[in-house]
């Protein structure tokens, strides 16, 4: 049996639409900064939003002296912007079948992602949430990726071997994630970035060939 960890946002489904736009409203609401929805986009896929606010936070003269004051003021209208939008999410293309393969292999499936306690209604709302042996978010009080925090918790749960792990993203946090405690990485990335992951896949069809 394999033990598949799957990220949610532009992995499962795509949710960067909705997170952009709450992204480049807060900043523009709260702190009057203007950014391009592409400019967003391809920042926070190379990190985290969380970790990308507090760069740019930090990096700012008018801003870099309360960080964490910011942060906070940034992610209360965020969440508010983007769970407008959460209803719009959807599955990436082969996103179902990738579920559905995985499960009557008899995988085993988990989530780690660090969105809140929204997860669950919008795995439910998507009608996926039945794939999944456990859904793990940072709400929980665990450590953001890509610290080994969440990965450990299900380990010691489920009694799990990192060798029988695939972590599965579309980022490099991700990937670090996957490293931290030496599980199987797949990135899922059309270009084909490299970020030292043992598996790159264009297309979430192409699992098959890989577990």
């Amino acid at each position: 049996m394999k033990n598949i960890v799957w990220d949610f946002d532009g992995t499962i489904a795509n949710s960067y639409p909705g997170m952009v736009i709450a992204v480049q409203e807060s900043l523009k609401n709260n702190f009057d900064i203007e950014l391009s929805r592409d400019t967003i986009y391809k920042d926070i896929k190379e990190t985290s939003i969380r970790k990308y606010v507090n760069e740019l936070f930090s990096d700012d003269d008018h801003y870099s002296q309360d960080v964490a004051k910011n942060v906070k003021i940034f992610y209360e209208d965020y969440k508010l912007i983007e769970r407008k939008y959460q209803d719009r999410i959807q599955l990436l293309p082969h996103a179902l079948q990738a579920l559905k393969y995985l499960s009557e292999a008899g995988d085993r499936q988990f989530i780690i992602t660090h969105r809140d306690e929204s997860i669950h209604e919008i795995a439910k709302n998507l009608e996926i949430s039945q794939f999944f042996e456990e859904i793990v978010s940072v709400a929980d009080n665990f450590e953001r990726k890509p610290d080994s925090n969440m990965l450990d918790y299900l380990m010691e749960k489920y009694q799990l071997d990192s060798d029988d792990i695939y972590v599965i993203g579309d980022r490099k946090i991700d990937i670090d994630f996957g490293h931290s405690i030496n599980a199987h990485t797949i990135l899922l990335d059309e270009i084909g970035g490299d970020y030292s992951q043992e598996y790159t896949i264009g297309s979430l069809a192409e699992i098959k060939n890989i577990i």
